[in-house]
């Protein structure tokens, strides 16, 4: 169920955007790092005012997702589940999370930070940063996605089972964990 729960979010984030997940010319993503640390700071979600600054490329190329996101970067995903996260090549999956690195054209940089459904939230570890939730699935998932360039997004999904009004706080230390192990 959690799974599932996951999918739905990750499914709503390609649905916003073709391009973020591989249709209309964007390829496939894999990232690099994995950190503990970050800072979430106030800022515009104007790109220029960002640390992406309005660059381009895929530094995240080549690397394992599972690499930016252990479970005990974030307290609340380190429950001893036992299950180990896997990757399809630019998809994580772990028990209450998922991270997915994408590629994506103008268009799906544009629909990531500029569709309704995404709400912008103040930059993660000076990353620009939106969120999508799906609060009528059983676990409340949330998804904070960050521009790492304006063609690499990284999205991290989480269906917190413990305490599902606590998804989205439990996504952006997720992703605040991910922006610090980023390398610039």
């Amino acid at each position: 169920m959690r799974r599932l729960a996951l999918s739905t979010v990750a499914i709503l984030a390609c649905g916003l955007g073709l391009a973020a997940c591989g249709g209309n010319g964007a390829g496939t993503g894999t990232g690099t790092g994995g950190g503990d640390k970050g800072t979430s700071s106030q800022g515009s979600n104007d790109a220029s005012d960002n640390r992406d600054g309005g660059k381009t490329g895929t530094p995240l190329a080549g690397t394992d997702p599972c690499s930016l996101l252990k479970p005990a970067d974030v307290p609340e995903l380190n429950r001893g589940s036992g299950v180990q996260p896997k990757a399809d090549g630019r998809r994580c999956e772990g028990d209450q999370y998922a991270v997915t690195i994408a590629e994506v054209d103008a268009d799906g940089y544009a629909v990531q930070f500029e569709g309704s459904i995404v709400k912008p939230l103040p930059d993660i570890g000076g990353y620009k940063a939106g969120k999508m939730e799906d609060p009528g699935s059983q676990y409340n998932s949330c998804a904070v996605v960050l521009a790492v360039t304006r063609n690499q997004l990284v999205t991290v999904a989480v269906g917190y089972q413990e305490d599902p009004t606590k998804s989205c706080d439990v996504a952006r230390k997720a992703a605040t964990a991910i922006a610090g192990g980023i390398p610039h």
